[in-house]
């Protein structure tokens, strides 16, 4: 009786032991599912516009098992100062500016909660061999052909964007914009659904984490109207002015542009010539008039 008393109590003992394994694992797991969660929301608003998990680099590098290659204590850093570790010399962090520059990585104000999540998104998708798909890059409706129009309006600033951001043509060109193209302070957009997928190109127009972007259109994003029109402007530019993957996100200048300059250049130096041709007139004739005498 004894005996079968102390196997009762081992395997109630036991039992309990395997209860609180089962709850520490499930609590474990959903915290995790609650992390990456939060993960793939935070890298799909704030690391997406630049950097991919498991499809290769963008503006900045892919940082599918990044998590192995640096310590953790190195990323917190990096991800929020990233700049003055740069700035102080840090390999690592050199290395990363030489190589993708003139592309600067800015400073994330993102909490230690916030970042971890993040990285527990890449190792979990590293782990599982996986590359990162925004859940939410999709338009909100089909294209229709009368889009194409409301994307060039839209870029021209023909068409306000609703929440007052600026016209695309402030700091972008695109093939067929005009004479004198549009502003070189971004890239030429004609091969920009050549250098980003579909998924990638929605992201970023729903979440311009540029610096210069995030600047202009932080407080003024695009609505789902917009993004559907020049998402639709993009692709066509793709599909009619097809360009080499190794030239997209160049600025490139018309050949009309060029000549126009030259001309005007002509036309300035004829009529400055004009005005100060008889600049010397009168000490000319002076000196003339004296000679004679």
């Amino acid at each position: 009786m004894r005996l079968e008393s102390l196997f009762w109590l081992s395997f109630a003992t036991l039992s309990r032991v395997a209860a609180a394994g089962i709850l520490t694992f499930a609590l474990v797991s959903s915290a995790l599912a609650q992390s990456t969660t939060e993960g793939q929301t935070l890298f799909g608003s704030k690391c997406f516009s630049c950097h991919n998990i498991g499809s290769g680099d963008k503006q900045g590098p892919d940082l599918k098992g990044v998590t192995t290659r640096r310590t953790k204590e190195w990323l917190h850093e990096f991800i929020n100062t990233a700049a003055a570790m740069n700035s102080k010399g840090d390999p690592a962090a050199t290395e990363l500016f030489k190589k993708f520059y003139p592309t600067v990585m800015p400073d994330q104000a993102l909490t230690p909660e916030q970042i971890d999540s993040i990285l527990a998104l890449v190792a979990d998708l590293t782990n599982k061999n996986q590359v990162f798909v925004p859940a939410g890059a999709k338009l909100s409706r089909a294209i229709v052909p009368s889009d194409v129009s409301g994307g060039w309006q839209l870029f021209t600033g023909k068409s306000q964007l609703q929440n007052g951001g600026g016209a695309c043509i402030s700091c972008h060109s695109i093939k067929g914009v005009g004479t004198f193209g549009g502003g070189t302070l971004g890239p030429d957009l004609t091969g920009v659904n050549i250098k980003y997928r579909d998924p990638e190109l929605i992201a970023i127009l729903q979440n311009p984490n540029f610096p210069t972007m995030s600047t202009v259109f932080g407080g003024r994003p695009l609505n789902d109207e917009e993004i559907v029109q020049l998402f639709a402007l993009f692709q066509n530019a793709k599909l009619t002015n097809p360009v080499p993957a190794s030239q997209t996100g160049f600025t490139t200048i018309d050949p009309q542009f060029f000549v126009i300059g030259v001309v005007a250049m002509l036309l300035v130096l004829a009529l400055l010539n004009l005005a100060w041709r008889n600049r010397s007139r009168g000490v000319r004739e002076e000196l003339v008039r004296r000679a004679t005498r």
